[in-house]
């Protein structure tokens, strides 16, 4: 089989099957640069409400309130969102260079949610995918590198200007092997295995027994 076979096939039909979201969610697309699904119940719907037709009197933007059909595409529309990076990567595979992807947690008090990157990161980039979790200012940013880039090399700098902004990563998910753990996690991880036999390793700490 080809390589990456289901992607294109999905990929293919994808031309031929109808657009699954809703016209009302296809016409805001249009609109506006950014979209945010918020899920509201019991007291806290009003509430919303209210408050999102008095702020957008004022600022630029609008909302609207989904039926429940509605509201189960737009929850299923964020996983499509999510696996877009890798479908563009399976598709394009031969015209660019690797997948990268951060998952990236902001300061509370940050005012600017979208990178300014220098033009020598930005110019050895294919594509940009950002989406994210705005109440906790964690953002997932998915990038594919120009063809012959080295991406480890990138990326490093990449961390480096989340560095200078006072950023956490990874935010959502745990430091695995690709990330170096900070001393309290690596303290952490001591408390609970002393004798380091489960997972050895992680957070490119020891792989010897006893942590020595």
């Amino acid at each position: 089989m080809p390589d990456k076979f289901s992607d294109r096939l999905m990929q293919f039909l994808s031309e031929f099957w109808p657009n699954h979201l809703p016209r009302r969610m296809e016409e805001f697309r249009n609109l506006y640069e950014h979209h945010w699904i918020i899920e509201t119940s019991d007291e806290s719907i009003d509430e919303s409400r209210e408050y999102f037709e008095a702020f957008f009197k004022k600022h630029e933007g609008d909302f609207f309130e989904c039926t429940d059909k509605e509201g189960k595409k737009a929850v299923l529309h964020r996983f499509v969102a999510g696996s877009a990076i890798g479908r563009y990567h399976a598709i394009h595979q031969k015209e660019v260079g690797e997948m990268m992807s951060i998952d990236v947690a902001f300061p509370r008090n940050e005012k600017e949610w979208f990178e300014n990157l220098p033009s020598e990161i930005e110019d050895q980039l294919e594509i940009k995918l950002h989406y994210g979790h705005l109440f906790c200012h964690v953002f997932h940013q998915n990038y594919i590198v120009k063809k012959g880039v080295d991406a480890k090399a990138l990326k490093s700098k990449l961390l480096k200007t989340f560095d200078e902004r006072g950023a956490e990563y990874p935010a959502e998910h745990n430091v695995g092997h690709e990330y170096s753990a900070k001393p309290v996690l690596i303290n952490f991880y001591k408390e609970l295995d002393p004798t380091n036999i489960f997972n050895t390793g992680i957070g490119n700490t020891s792989k010897y027994k006893y942590w020595e």
